[in-house]
């Protein structure tokens, strides 16, 4: 009787509401378990990659695209760059938070403060020495790419400072055999270079030689990566380029100005200089030909003058003969004579083999 009564209450609107709930729980707990089976479908960008970690260790790296992975905790995914994506590292200069007097500042006489060489040496651990001498700050920006991602992942918080320590290595590495001006124009007046005319040969050298050392700085880093990768440091990474900028000591750099603006001011005076040489140098030819030309049309005129006073000799050569010589003298110089006397007032005529004279009247004034 009692089992009888109980089959009805199972079928009433209490069961009927306990086993909706326990469907609702079902479908839910469903729709989570489905939710948790897709945490790990997703699609990787095109500019990434994505290692998947199986119980915490690396199991394979997919490119862009979609990506199928179990949930976690089984995998775990983890999105790296690109292997062609270049990331960029400020370079950080080592702060000491003390100036120096022998690049920072210039400091007064002071008793109460003493230096030394040993502080000093600290505290200008910022600069390094170029082959020549000098000294100079590099502020540098690295890039770089991930080659191996599980190699990066593995010493990810140590990339940073190795990259430090392998870029202040090289740049000492290299400075030691460059000359200061193979880093940035500070010395044109004793490399005879006109930093302002970019078709200069010797600009054009240098320039080449600061982007090779650019270049050079480059290989050098990954040179050392490499080595590290052969002992079994791999970083996982590789430097791509290099944007180096150049600074010298706030002093120095002081210096250099005004070295600089005198030699420019030097440049400016000669520029002056040949441009007055010029002019004067064309002033002096314009008068030069001007000389030239009028003396060459003077002794045009005297030629022609010349010729045509000799003109009349010319036609009396060309019609003399042996027989008619002595008639066209006497005509020729009766005609000269006659002009000759009509000019003079008188005429006295001596027969110098004998003693008579001749007076000729001249004409009358």
């Amino acid at each position: 009787m009692s089992a009888a009564t109980a089959d009805p209450a199972l079928k009433g609107p209490l069961a009927g509401s306990v086993r909706l709930g326990f469907l609702m729980l079902y479908a839910m707990v469903f729709v989570l378990a489905a939710g948790w089976l897709t945490t790990n479908l997703r699609q990787v960008p095109p500019d990434s990659r994505a290692v998947v970690f199986r119980f915490g260790r690396v199991n394979r790296v997919q490119e862009a695209g979609l990506l199928l992975a179990w949930p976690t905790p089984i995998e775990q995914v983890r999105l790296l760059p690109a292997p062609d994506k270049q990331i960029a590292y400020k370079v950080q200069a080592q702060q000491t938070g003390f100036q120096s007097d022998e690049t920072d500042m210039q400091l007064e006489p002071n008793d109460d403060v003493i230096h030394l060489q040993g502080d000093r040496d600290l505290n200008n651990s910022a600069y390094i020495m170029t082959g020549d001498g000098n000294v100079v700050s590099l502020d540098a920006t690295l890039f770089y790419t991930i080659t191996d991602p599980t190699a990066y992942l593995l010493v990810e918080d140590h990339v940073l400072p190795a990259l430090q320590r392998t870029f202040l290595a090289s740049a000492i590495y290299l400075a030691a055999s460059r000359h200061l001006d193979d880093f940035l124009v500070a010395q044109p007046d004793q490399t005879d270079v006109d930093a302002n005319n970019a078709s200069d040969p010797k600009v054009v050298a240098l320039a080449a030689r600061r982007q090779a050392l650019r270049s050079d700085l480059v290989a050098t880093m990954n040179e050392r990566l490499t080595a590290l990768r052969a002992t079994g440091q791999d970083l996982g990474v590789s430097i791509s380029r290099v944007d180096l900028v150049a600074l010298l000591p706030p002093v120095a750099k002081a210096a250099f100005d005004a070295v600089l603006t005198a030699a420019q001011i030097a440049d400016q005076g000669a520029a002056a200089a040949r441009t007055d040489a010029a002019r004067m140098t064309q002033e002096a030819d314009r008068q030069r030909d001007e000389l030239l030309a009028a003396a060459s049309a003077a002794a045009d005129e005297r030629i022609r003058t010349a010729m045509a006073s000799t003109d009349p000799v010319d036609a009396l050569e060309a019609q003399e003969t042996p027989a008619n010589r002595d008639t066209l003298l006497s005509h020729a110089y009766q005609d000269q004579i006659a002009a000759i006397l009509q000019r003079v007032g008188d005429v006295t005529a001596i027969d110098m083999r004998g003693g008579k004279q001749l007076v000729l009247p001249g004409p009358t004034p």
